[in-house]
């Protein structure tokens, strides 16, 4: 082997090793790009799901209050008296439908 035949093994390489380079550069750009586009399309995704949650969380914290406006007040009613008023009228009812018979 001379010294030419050393030098054009080497030539060719570093040849192969430079296409071998670029070509890996372009598919590392490529790649990268693709990733960051993929990621700015989950990040624009998952934004507007935490968006719709957000209003979704506003609902239901409206709808709770709400809830516990109608618990409060019923909590407020005297139930006690409540039952006697209902007895009351049941019983006004019976003496009602009782007159009424008698004439």
């Amino acid at each position: 082997m001379g010294f030419n035949e050393v030098v054009k093994q080497l030539e060719g390489l570093v040849v192969i090793t430079s296409v071998v380079g670029i070509i890996f550069a372009l598919l590392k750009t490529g790649t990268t790009k693709a990733t960051i586009q993929s990621q700015k399309e989950l990040i624009e995704t998952l934004t507007a799901q935490v968006n719709e949650l957000r209003n979704l969380h506003i609902e239901n914290e409206k709808a709770i209050s709400e809830l516990q406006g109608q618990v409060s007040v019923y909590k407020e009613l005297p139930l006690n008296q409540l039952s006697t008023s209902m007895a009351e009228i049941a019983k006004a009812q019976k003496d009602i439908l009782r007159l009424l018979k008698q004439k």
